[in-house]
């Protein structure tokens, strides 16, 4: 029999899929959306949690962006 699982497939570059997959081991079993690590910079990650992906990135990245002093 064949199982077939709902996805979306990443595509990032090896320090933010780092960020990625420490995300998903910080969170409750019950709550990992991580399918499976397909190499250093592919993902399949479940559907259900892009929103939350997206705004864990964008919070990461404002968090790590300089801005110039005025």
């Amino acid at each position: 029999m064949v199982n077939a699982v709902k996805g979306l497939y990443l595509s990032c570059d090896i320090p933010m899929t780092q960020f990625i997959i420490n995300m998903n081991a910080s969170l409750p079993q019950s709550q990992k959306f991580i399918i499976h690590v397909l190499d250093n910079t592919h993902l399949f990650v479940r559907s259900d949690m892009a929103g939350m992906i997206r705004s864990a990135i964008s919070d990461f990245r404002d968090a790590n962006t300089y801005e110039k002093p005025a």
